[in-house]
């Protein structure tokens, strides 16, 4: 199954409750492969998840900030400047679900849903990919 390009949010309370948004463009089949991988992938969003459904999911990357959104959560975010204004990234993390992790400062962290309603600022974030694949 290829799931290259496959794009999802996840939206939770520490330890709490999660709710998952998978992008609507994913057919039936990625949906049900990405749903086989949260329990391995994401145990701890897993446990407490609310909810898993496909839905309209907007992302937009520059080189400084990330903004992205879905049905209930919006998020703006700026890159976290390192040595010699590079982004600072973590690498080689022991999760194929954290690579390429990238730390940022929030702009807007919103939330509204019948669960709970915040919004924050000037917290922290990060952006990663996920490295799922048959050993060759």
């Amino acid at each position: 199954m290829d799931l290259a390009g496959v794009s999802f949010l996840v939206t939770f309370t520490m330890r709490s409750w999660s709710k998952i948004y998978v992008s609507d463009a994913v057919s039936d089949r990625q949906m049900r492969a990405v749903e086989a991988l949260l329990p391995i992938a994401f145990a701890g969003f897993h446990r407490g998840m609310l909810s898993f459904t496909k839905a309209p999911i907007t992302m937009d990357f520059t080189e400084k900030r990330v903004r992205f959104s879905g049905p209930e959560s919006s998020v703006e975010m700026e890159v976290l400047s390192g040595f010699g204004g590079k982004p600072v990234k973590v690498m080689n993390l022991p999760s194929a679900a954290f690579q390429d992790y990238t730390q940022y400062k929030s702009v807007s962290h919103k939330h509204a849903s019948d669960k709970t309603t915040f919004s924050y600022s000037g917290t922290n974030g990060f952006t990663s990919t996920m490295d799922v694949g048959s050993p060759k």
